[in-house]
């Protein structure tokens, strides 16, 4: 160590300290190879600065775009709490998903992470990672890491004085993520680009709910706490569509600033960034306000005037108590009276009862799964979750789908049916309750066998099971539907009396992957806004088992 330090004392920027950080794990931890990854808050991405030792043909010794979504490596965000190092093994491929999937293509066995903590928060990583063949990583290894990542934030802190003073100009110290000042550069070339070729610019304004009651109970330390998991969920959301901007305007206000994409999309990102809120403890989640181009709100062509409309959105969601978004242009009375709608039809309500309902079910899942024994299973909680969404909307039926590994066969695990599609002809489980049974080619359901019946491979699967959802509407609908998706067509849902099916999927710790679909019939209510719910929930399942 004595060596490491004298090295890093010669060194001037950043890019000295990490190369030859770098240089130093790979010799003492014997690793096959050894990056160093910043996490850029401001766009939610890790990205790495220095790759050294034996390259895989996509990596580069100093990669100029080598990112990835920090959504992507939870442990990253959880590591906040617990700021340690520890090992990801490729064999058990328990840990992040996305991690064991970089080390079996590479043909690594395991790697070492140790977070690299610089003024009191995670500033990037040291990944160290072996091959088949070389021993796994021991406890001293762990040890020496932990050192050499103190040794390397005090190598930045010296190296980085006057980078530092560069960038303080433009982020905010507390969160590391934009402040306003960067925050209205770049609105202000977003909307240059907008009048000049077109380009959606949406905003997402929020504040974060409860600050000045922790700051009265529990002292200002734990409101910057709260504000840092908060910037946190904020930097989260923008990773989900890259070139995205986070920021912290001032206080407990952040901003999402989005490009190049669709009104929707924005609104989607602001959906689950309140999901996500609502999950930070100690916290009350967030309000959130969205605006966009991309919906009708007449001409904006500067700045201020789409942040007034964001701001207002903001606004109205903070005073109704909203914890979903508020968006402005997609104008609904405060409390839409469902039986005046046309049951089953898409209605763009961001906000009343909907929405209310939604954040019931949040919580009320939450709670069931705080309840449930210490020995509960994954399918246990996925099931609990999958029902809890399914009664909330009034569905007809729900189905939970296993695979064990990434290229394993599909099963169907567990199923519930609250009303039978009897005038399709069609065959459903037997009973009300729980319990395995299969779908035929066609997608019809057929009565529960033990074990559960394969399910044959499904295109288009893959994009589900990596932690995305889908609404799928029957004929005569809109539909978005592709032919091969799980067997969920819209012919189907016509012909077995349902009129929607709400589908997600994410991928367990111990990479075996999960699918639930929700049916939906005439009398349920409309799926949309608890799309984002239904995929938060499930990955909260997975990751809590």
């Amino acid at each position: 160590m004595a060596r490491f330090t004298k090295l890093l004392s010669g060194a001037q920027a950043t890019t000295d300290v990490v190369g030859t950080a770098a240089a130093e794990a790979h010799r003492v931890l014997g690793a096959d190879v050894v990056s160093v990854s910043v996490w850029e808050r401001e766009t939610g991405l890790l990205r790495v600065l220095v790759n050294f030792g034996s390259l895989a043909p996509d990596e580069t010794p100093h990669p100029h775009n080598e990112t990835y979504p920090v959504s992507d490596f939870p442990t990253v965000l959880l590591s906040e709490d617990d700021l340690g190092p520890w090992v990801q093994l490729a064999e058990t491929g328990s840990g992040d998903p996305k991690r064991v999937d970089l080390l079996r293509r590479r043909g690594r066995s395991c790697a070492l992470i140790a977070p690299i903590v610089f003024g009191g928060r995670a500033w990037g990583e040291l990944y160290a990672a072996r091959v088949t063949g070389q021993p796994l990583y021991t406890e001293a290894d762990l040890e020496y890491a932990e050192t050499l990542s103190a040794q390397i934030a005090a190598g930045l802190a010296r190296a980085g004085q006057l980078e530092r003073i560069e960038r303080l100009a433009l982020t905010d110290q507390l969160t590391g993520l934009a402040n306003r000042r960067a925050f209205d550069t770049r609105l202000d070339a977003a909307m240059d680009r907008h009048n000049s070729d077109g380009t959606v610019v949406s905003l997402v304004l929020c504040d974060g709910n409860g600050l000045k009651r922790i700051n009265d109970q529990h002292g200002h330390d734990h409101g910057d706490a709260l504000l840092v998991e908060l910037g946190s969920c904020v930097s989260a959301a923008a990773s989900r569509l890259p070139r995205s901007l986070a920021a912290r305007l001032g206080g407990d206000e952040f901003c999402l600033l989005i490009e190049g994409y669709t009104a929707d999309d924005a609104v989607a990102a602001a959906e689950e960034l309140c999901l996500r809120a609502l999950t930070v403890r100690g916290g009350e989640g967030m309000s959130c306000g969205v605006a966009s181009t991309g919906d009708p709100i007449g001409r904006v062509a500067t700045r201020d005037g789409l942040f007034r409309l964001a701001d207002a959105a903001q606004y109205r969601a903070k005073r109704s108590r909203s914890l979903s978004p508020v968006v402005a242009g997609r104008g609904q009375p405060p409390d839409p009276e469902l039986p005046q709608q046309q049951r089953g039809v898409p209605v763009p309500v961001s906000r009343g009862r909907a929405s209310a309902q939604v954040e019931a079910l949040l919580g009320q899942a939450l709670a069931g799964l705080d309840k449930l024994a210490p020995g509960a299973t994954i399918s246990d909680r996925v099931e609990l979750v999958t029902d809890q969404v399914a009664r909330g909307l009034d569905a007809a039926s729900w189905y939970v789908y296993r695979r064990e590994t990434p290229r394993g066969a599909l099963y169907q695990e567990r199923s519930a049916v609250y009303r039978a599609a009897s005038e399709s002809g069609l065959h459903t489980p037997a009973d009300s309750g729980t319990g395995s049974a299969s779908a035929d080619a066609g997608g019809a359901e057929v009565l529960p066998t033990s074990p559960p019946q394969l399910i044959e491979p499904i295109p288009r699967i893959a994009e589900q099971l990596r932690g995305a959802g889908l609404v799928t509407q029957a004929v005569g609908q809109d539909s978005n539907w592709v032919s091969g998706d799980l067997g969920i067509s819209p012919e189907f849902l016509a012909a077995a009396g349902y009129t929607s099916a709400l589908s997600a999927g994410a991928t367990a710790p111990d990479t075996s992957q999960w699918l639930v679909a929700v049916l939906l019939d005439e009398i349920s209510l409309w799926p949309q806004a608890a799309l984002p719910l239904l995929r938060v929930l499930l990955a909260i399942a997975l990751a809590s088992h």
